[in-house]
């Protein structure tokens, strides 16, 4: 029987990767997000369409490189086959404003089993979304909608879920994910298990 998963007790990381510098000390940065389910009822995708829409702002001059949605930890109840066998992503798995002047970035998106390697401490299971290489780039500031589809009907993403941006300098700053997510037979690692001491270790230079 499917879970309220508190959600998906899941844990949820955004990781957003500038380029290498050397800067000086950046100002705060911000990162939230929501998602939100449609029924589509694609026969090829799926029945439902989930939208992530992140908002960022990383404080300096590192425009974003990628995303990481981490959905369940390392030592987690659920096997990357869960996702696997229940999540898909289209063609073009995202979009986000980007730079020089108003363009339209469009990513790649698909299931990662061991974690993030550019990402120290990040080795759970996770969506990965990447820039198609074009003209156009993230930058520093920005909204993206990032989009998955599965068979399977949302339930509520518990709000005290934490969303963490990673850039290069090595520095996190967190936020709250809300909304809903598929909901999974297993049960991602719970906020009770996962505590903010441990993630914040995880994501300490």
């Amino acid at each position: 029987m499917t879970r309220s998963l508190s959600l998906v007790k899941m844990s949820t990381v955004i990781a957003c990767l500038g380029l290498f510098v050397a800067a000086p000390a950046l100002a705060e940065c911000t990162i939230s997000g929501d998602i939100a389910a449609e029924m589509v009822n694609d026969p090829d995708l799926g029945t439902y369409c989930y939208t992530l829409t992140v908002n960022w702002d990383t404080g300096g001059p590192h425009g974003l490189s990628h995303l990481d949605l981490l959905v369940d930890f390392e030592e987690g109840t659920c096997e990357c086959e869960d996702f696997l066998n229940s999540i898909n992503f289209p063609a073009i798995a995202g979009e986000s404003d980007g730079e020089p002047g108003f363009c339209v970035v469009e990513y790649e998106g698909w299931i990662e089993c061991d974690g993030d390697p550019s990402i120290p401490g990040v080795d759970g299971i996770l969506f990965k979304y990447e820039p198609i290489e074009e003209d156009c780039e993230p930058g520093p500031i920005g909204t993206g909608y990032f989009k998955f589809y599965s068979d399977l009907e949302p339930v509520p993403v518990d709000e005290s879920l934490p969303l963490v941006i990673e850039k290069a300098s090595g520095e996190s700053c967190e936020g709250l994910i809300t909304g809903v997510f598929p909901g999974l037979s297993c049960d991602p690692v719970s906020a009770e298990t996962t505590s903010w001491t441990h993630l914040k270790g995880m994501f300490s230079d």
